[in-house]
């Protein structure tokens, strides 16, 4: 599926550069493109935050997030 969402610019150009010489000099590693980094740094980190949030399940289904952030509240 695809998305739009935003990188901090450092993190972003971080990731291409890992991306692009794992694809070229190590290919075993298996990393070929950009979302074979995404998707298990995202998938580890959202088992985190349903392990310490929510008792280990999965979050509610959410069929459309709000644009824009949420306020700060405090």
């Amino acid at each position: 599926m695809q998305r739009t969402i935003n990188f901090d610019s450092s993190v972003l150009e971080r990731a291409r550069a890992a991306a692009t010489y794992l694809a070229e000099a190590e290919p075993g590693v298996g990393i070929r493109s950009l979302v074979d980094i995404v998707n298990p740094a995202v998938d580890a980190y959202v088992a985190e935050l349903e392990r310490k949030y929510n008792d280990g399940k999965p979050f509610p289904t959410v069929l459309r997030m709000p644009s824009g952030r949420p306020s700060r509240r405090g």
